[in-house]
């Protein structure tokens, strides 16, 4: 079982893609196929996101997918949706929209609907991909962190004999090129000031930027998205279980 299904961590995959300024109308009329299948009952079963650009729109449905589109990215994300329930003879109750699935569920998912995403998009045929990226976003406890993590924040507080209260760390790492491939993942840790919240959020954000552009056709999609969605997670578990933050490796010849 990997670390993100232990810690029931949530996924984001997305595109960069070469720009093509729609607004938001096109955009919208372009995913309409997505929106109509959230139609139940002559119900929508949707609420827009708010964008702070003409040419940028997004979406979120009632059972947790959350759809990013600009003019040169598109993400889709897996996000807890709930709501409050009114019942008879007593007090409103919440109710789970979206089902919790493990990290490693939700991943294959959520790329379907990436790749779904990014075919309906306008003039996508002329456009090509840079980049495809792949987010884990946990919130956990002190006590239940993996080892990797824990290791990390030791580290961090050696200076003051490990006393941190609360932070924010944020690290962008290069962990390969070729010449085909440029990797690298940014690494965001943060502990809230607030004494009521104190559960650290950990987003890992790895990136594959593509030296050569690729054209955007559904067999090239999946490979793109399967090859990212194996390396992300091999670099999730390294991160998780802690061995690049071992300072008996770290200070090997061989490291």
């Amino acid at each position: 079982m990997s670390w993100c299904d232990k810690l029931a961590s949530t996924p984001t995959i997305g595109f960069k893609l070469t720009p093509h300024f729609a607004p938001v109308t096109t955009l919208l009329d372009a995913l309409s196929p997505i929106l109509d299948r959230t139609v139940k009952d002559d119900a929508q079963k949707f609420t827009l996101e708010q964008t702070t650009s003409e040419f940028a729109a997004g979406f979120n449905t009632e059972d947790g997918y959350k759809y990013v589109v600009d003019h040169a990215k598109v993400s889709v994300s897996f996000n807890h949706r709930i709501r409050y329930k009114n019942v008879s003879g007593g007090p409103p109750i919440m109710e789970m929209l979206s089902k919790p699935l493990p990290f490693t569920s939700l991943l294959p998912q959520v790329s379907e609907k990436l790749i779904e995403a990014t075919l309906l998009l306008p003039e996508v045929k002329k456009r090509t991909i840079n980049r495809v990226g792949i987010v884990s976003l946990t919130l956990i406890s002190i006590e239940d962190m993996p080892p990797g993590i824990r290791r990390f924040i030791a580290y961090l507080g050696r200076p003051w004999k490990g006393a941190l209260e609360n932070f924010t760390v944020q690290i962008s790492a290069n962990l390969n090129k070729t010449s085909e491939v440029s990797e690298i993942c940014i690494h965001q840790l943060v502990m809230p000031e607030d004494k009521d919240e104190k559960l650290l959020t950990i987003q890992f954000d790895w990136q594959r930027q593509f030296s050569s552009a690729l054209q955007v056709r559904e067999t090239e999609l999946k490979r793109i998205v399967a090859d990212a969605q194996k390396d992300a997670l091999n670099y999730f578990e390294d991160l998780a279980e802690g061995s690049r933050f071992d300072e008996v490796l770290l200070h090997s010849p061989d490291a």
